[in-house]
């Protein structure tokens, strides 16, 4: 990307309201969920509705327990 588009997004990122930030960022991970849910259906077309949130609150938990156990720098 180039430094004045970079410039630019930035700019804009900075007068971005923080309660539109805020709903973003539950979009994004609303966003990444459909897309892991997705990928799961796709490894395994024949399970529930059900079983794929499961696996999804399993692989989510498995993301705060990696998150919880990183070394700190």
């Amino acid at each position: 990307m180039s430094h004045a588009i970079f410039r630019e997004r930035v700019i804009r990122a900075r007068q971005t309201p923080l309660a539109e930030k805020f709903l973003a960022g539950a979009e994004l991970f609303e966003g990444a969920c459909e897309v892991t849910r997705c990928g799961i259906r796709a490894q395994h077309p024949d399970w529930s509705l059900t079983a794929v949130e499961a696996e999804l609150a399993r692989r989510l938990g498995m993301q705060a327990k990696l998150v919880k156990e990183a070394p700190v720098p």
